[in-house]
């Protein structure tokens, strides 16, 4: 019997972001199954309708409709952090954005590297920290 595949969902509204990401991860383990969504309402929708949960979720914080904040505001009345991981992934230095996630019920708070090879280390410690 093999051991089921890591799989990831990626929410960010930025195209280029995701396609940064998918690259990232592809290149620490092409074994990982993506899943990309583009705001937090379809985030939301997806766990409210689908029974299949990720290992973990990169969740990104300024996106429209339904911005990571709120998503996890809305997520965590349902799934505590023990049962769905969330990792917030955002261009936002503002310690405030931190704290605020954390508060919210983020299991861990990054923010986005600007070239790919800090890109790949970070998929990679996200990787050994979140894939389990």
């Amino acid at each position: 019997m093999t051991a089921p595949k890591t799989t990831v969902w990626l929410v960010d509204d930025d195209d280029d972001d995701l396609i940064l990401l998918e690259s990232a991860f592809q290149r620490v383990d092409a074994s990982v199954r993506l899943e990309t969504m583009h705001d937090g309402e379809e985030l939301v929708d997806r766990l409210n309708t689908s029974p299949e949960r990720p290992n973990f979720v990169v969740l990104d914080l300024n996106m429209d409709r339904l911005s990571g904040m709120q998503a996890l505001r809305e997520i965590r009345q349902h799934f505590p952090q023990r049962e769905l991981k969330i990792v917030v992934l955002t261009t936002s230095f503002n310690p405030d954005d931190r704290f605020r996630s954390e508060i919210m019920g983020a299991n861990e708070f990054y923010v986005k590297p600007s070239d790919f090879k800090e890109m790949v280390e970070l998929v990679r410690n996200m990787l050994q920290r979140w894939a389990h």
